[in-house]
């Protein structure tokens, strides 16, 4: 019994050396200048594999994630789903930028559009069902081919690549897309860094967006040796007043205190921002992190849970703020920022504008993608860059027209800003009629245009603390200076556009009223076509004989004598009684 038991235990290890995996958490707490704390959760699951691996025998990759590689032969998959906006001139930069309401593009092995077409959407339709979001939608009508915005984060190697992207800045984020993105990574939903993502709370804050993104990466041309990265974030902006003045805590963000690091993990750290920051923290860090990057130094308190845990069941970590409150700091503007609306007056024609701000002291290159439906027709004669009274020619234009009901407008930009200035970008449209069936249940409500996309290759690192392409943890993050640049990709706000709607009580009352001659009509209509008229006698329809008249007339007599006879006999009987 002691040899048949022992078998298991030692067979472990073995099975834990076929898979070669790792697993890392990471949770990163940043106060942000005007009074908001930001929470960045990352979850990092890193497979290399060989060619004679198999993508559907997976450990702690969720074999889902996996066969979407699979089948569908994804190079690379970006998803998104968030709610709220970034405030990029107050709150700077974030990790991992993503735009309002659901954002999905792929880069897919293959030379054929039309079959990197039906692949897309197949894997949208998939990714619609897996996370149960209105993925599904995407189409030809809302989908863009960026030739120069969207880079791939993988290596090439010459092989041809083709990118796929759509936005639906209607879709609204709920439990229904956090549970079942919960549920792929390794240790679910109650170990870890996962157990402190209550909806209660992250439902509850200024902004937050789910991010699942997927890379293969090659060795070597015919990627004979890859490594599959599959790495889920949320981030997370939450009001400090809501939690009653500057001090914060983990309970106090999430609603609970964390048991522990997950059991799969490899690593389990917590890494506070306390930059310029006079913080007293009550538990001791365990390291102290001063990382300069691009010109941009920065202090973090480290929190290995995997020590934490042992000492004892709830980790909780608080920050009280021991800063004079009469002492107000001034709020240093990012490099650049950008802003996004429409303008104009009637219902005949209008104008998108985009400004964008540069406040950092050198000229800065810039590419915009401006997503266009193919409800908004645009006019290309009338694109205007301007500062001011003067204009500025774009560097390069890449516009394909769009086509109504079949593709939308692409229209890409480059460009260079002048340092401290701000640009406007501008460019009209026409209002026009929809079909009544294209207008959405809340015709009212208007239709929504996707956010642009700018993408810039910053200088320093100021307010920048995006991961560096070859990286894969927070950690790598950590003193990464890149002498070629930080590049940034920010997204505009989604625009909401009031197209003419037509009266939609015409019909109700048109059919109202058709209904209502159509019965009054039809009712008399119908009885005087189906009915048979027969004229009636007053007299009763068996008329008797004359037989019968002279019988009943005798018979009436008889009975009339009958009763006088009846009535006179008991008369007698009385008189007789009384004598």
């Amino acid at each position: 019994m002691v040899h048949f038991a022992v078998w298991p235990l030692l067979l472990l290890p073995l099975a834990a050396a076929a898979f070669n995996d790792v697993f890392d958490e990471e949770l990163l707490i940043k106060p942000l200048p005007d009074g908001f704390v930001y929470s960045y959760f990352q979850f990092t699951t890193r497979w290399q594999l060989a060619a004679n691996d198999s993508l559907l025998h997976t450990h702690l990759v969720s074999r889902s994630l996996a066969e979407l590689v699979h089948h569908y032969d994804v190079s690379e998959l970006h998803l998104s789903f968030t709610n709220g906006i970034w405030r990029y001139e107050n709150w700077g930069f974030p990790v991992v930028d993503a735009g309002p309401g659901a954002e999905v593009w792929a880069w897919f092995n293959g030379n054929d559009d039309g079959e990197v077409d039906a692949r897309w959407k197949q894997l949208c339709g998939t990714l619609s069902g897996l996370f149960c979001a209105s993925l599904s939608f995407v189409d030809g009508t809302n989908t863009f081919r960026p030739e120069y915005s969207l880079r791939p984060q993988t290596h090439r190697f010459g092989e041809e690549l083709r990118v796929r992207y759509a936005a639906l800045p209607r879709e609204i984020v709920c439990t229904e897309n956090l549970t079942p993105w919960k549920k792929l990574l390794p240790c679910k939903l109650r170990e870890g860094f996962a157990s402190l993502l209550t909806p209660d709370h992250v439902y509850s804050g200024n902004y937050h967006s789910l991010a699942l993104h997927v890379r293969k990466l090659c060795e070597d041309a015919h990627c004979g040796r890859f490594q599959l990265e599959v790495r889920q974030s949320v981030s997370l902006v939450q009001d400090q007043r809501l939690f009653g003045g500057k001090d914060w805590s983990v309970r106090k963000l999430f609603g609970q205190g964390m048991e522990g690091a997950c059991t799969l993990a490899a690593s389990s750290k917590l890494y506070v921002d306390v930059t310029d920051r006079s913080y007293e923290m009550t538990q001791v860090p365990t390291d102290v992190i001063r990382t300069t990057r691009g010109g941009a130094s920065s202090v973090l308190y480290e929190y290995d849970i995997k020590q934490f845990e042992r000492k004892q069941r709830m980790f909780n970590v608080a920050a009280v703020d021991r800063a004079d409150p009469n002492v107000i700091s001034l709020i240093q503007p990012p490099p650049i920022y950008s802003k996004r609306f429409i303008s104009g007056v009637g219902q005949e024609r209008g104008r998108i504008v985009t400004r964008i701000t540069n406040t950092h002291w050198t000229d800065l290159n810039l590419i915009i993608f401006e997503n266009i439906p193919w409800f908004v027709p645009i006019y290309l004669h009338t694109l205007k860059i301007t500062q001011g009274p003067i204009q500025h020619t774009p560097r390069t234009v890449k516009y394909i027209p769009g086509r109504q009901r079949e593709r939308p407008s692409h229209l890409e930009i480059a460009l260079t800003i002048p340092k401290r200035s701000t640009l406007e970008l501008s460019i009209d449209f026409d209002y026009i009629f929809l079909k009544w069936q294209e207008y959405p249940p809340d015709a009212s409500h208007g239709h929504y245009l996707q956010p642009s996309i700018i993408s810039v290759l910053l200088p320093t690192a100021r307010n920048y603390t995006s991961l560096p392409r070859e990286a894969a943890l927070f950690r790598d993050s950590f003193n990464a200076t890149q002498p070629d640049g930080y590049f940034l990709q920010l997204r505009t706000e989604a625009l909401l556009l009031t197209l003419p709607i037509p009266d939609f009580s015409m019909p109700y009352n048109v059919i109202c009223l058709a209904c209502t001659v159509v019965a009054l009509a039809f009712g008399p209509i119908h009885n005087i076509s189906t009915k048979k008229i027969v004229a009636k006698s007053k007299e009763p329809k068996d008329k008797p004989k004359w037989g019968q008249k002279i019988r009943g007339w005798f018979g009436k007599g008889k009975k009339k004598v009958e009763d006088e006879g009846e009535g006179s006999g008991d008369k007698t009987e009385l008189v007789e009684g009384e004598k």
